[in-house]
């Protein structure tokens, strides 16, 4: 039986073009490459040592799976040309060579960290996914400048970031000695966004009733007796992890702190709601509630019209076309959600690939997964 390479979740310090350290450092990058005996690799393609790793798998004929924080173009602007023009070339080289491109948002880049953070955590997850699959090891391969070598940072985002979340789920990291390569990096200025907001990484969960819409005016007192007030006892019992909740007719929104936690509430969920009556099945058609579940970064400010707090942005907008996609009785998520529950080293759940979706309103394409429990 043929033992499966490695697969590896690379990061590593920026620095500028041009050095003459550079080739000295990608033979560090080869030989770990070698030792780990890494057959994939899963990460961006910042400036500095996130291209000499890929340009090392990718001459070692391994797998390059690039895993972006957010549009393509910001990305460039932010971190690649941070270390000089002469990156962008070799950016679209590893890009165009990669097995494929993974962008933890699709939306622009707003100047926050949660942005990169997530990113990395995202790339953990699809190696933990993949690893998963093919029964395989992993491993964390990050380039350490010398300058942060022997600190002990506390940063939202970064590599000594991405090690220590890498680390606390007991896996094996290994570093390269980045050496003397220049840092003089210019970043793009950004103005603030928004007025008294601010971005969170949460669990994000939409649902709704299928055949609402066709319930009689005499089955809607029992629709809201039976349905919506066995959702409430659900949400109650969570307590202040479930941090934001919505509703309107038959469709529930809700913020949830942590994805174990959410995937709990949306399995809890179908269970109490598994034993209906056939009054509200209308026409004896199939009826039912449908549950989608994302993890990721999202906006949270004032309501200006309730004054109430109120959790909103592009990522919320992608779950709630998830939902509509769901068979009656599951719960779907989306593969940022299932990587955060591995990465939150989940045991009482486990989910099922159902492939590429196209969601609903042409919302594009998404990788989706059936929750269920173990």
């Amino acid at each position: 039986m043929t033992v499966p390479g490695k697969i590896a979740m690379y990061c590593g310090h920026m620095f500028n073009a041009g050095s003459t350290e550079e080739t000295d450092l990608a033979a560090r990058i080869h030989a770990a490459l070698a030792e780990q005996g890494v057959s994939v690799g899963y990460g961006p393609l910042a400036c500095g040592a996130d291209i000499l790793i890929a340009e090392a798998l990718l001459e070692r004929g391994c797998e390059l799976q690039v895993v972006l924080p957010f549009a393509e173009e910001d990305f460039i602007a932010e971190s690649v040309l941070c270390g000089g023009e002469d990156w962008l070339v070799r950016y679209h080289a590893c890009r165009q060579a990669a097995s494929a491109v993974h962008f933890a948002t699709p939306g622009a880049y707003v100047g926050d960290d949660n942005q990169f953070a997530y990113n990395s955590q995202y790339a953990m997850g699809l190696v933990a996914l993949r690893a998963q699959i093919e029964q395989a090891e992993t491993v964390q391969l990050a380039v350490v400048s010398d300058k942060f070598a022997s600190l002990s940072l506390t940063g939202l985002a970064g590599t000594m970031a991405d090690i220590r979340q890498w680390q606390a789920l007991g896996r094996q990291t290994v570093t390269i000695p980045a050496g003397p390569v220049p840092r003089q990096l210019t970043f793009p200025h950004h103005d603030p966004i928004g007025d008294g907001t601010r971005r969170e990484i949460r669990s994000i969960l939409f649902a709704d009733y299928k055949g609402f819409s066709r319930l009689g005016e005499r089955d809607l007192p029992m629709f809201m007796h039976l349905v919506m007030g066995r959702i409430a006892q659900v949400l109650h019992a969570h307590g202040d992890h479930v941090e934001f909740r919505n509703t309107w007719g038959d469709a529930i929104y809700a913020i949830v702190d942590e994805p174990q936690r959410a995937a709990a509430v949306a399995l809890e969920l179908q269970a109490e709601l598994a034993d209906l009556p056939v009054e509200l099945v209308p026409g004896g058609d199939v009826a039912g509630m449908r549950i989608g579940l994302h993890y990721g970064p999202i906006w949270v400010g004032t309501d200006r019209i309730t004054g109430n707090r109120l959790w909103y942005g592009g990522e919320v907008n992608r779950t709630a076309r998830i939902e509509p996609v769901t068979p009656v009785g599951g719960v779907y998520c989306t593969d940022a959600f299932a990587s955060a529950l591995l990465v939150s080293n989940c045991r009482n759940c486990r989910f099922t690939s159902v492939g590429t979706v196209e969601l609903a309103k042409s919302f594009g394409e998404v990788e989706l997964y059936r929750l269920d429990r173990f």
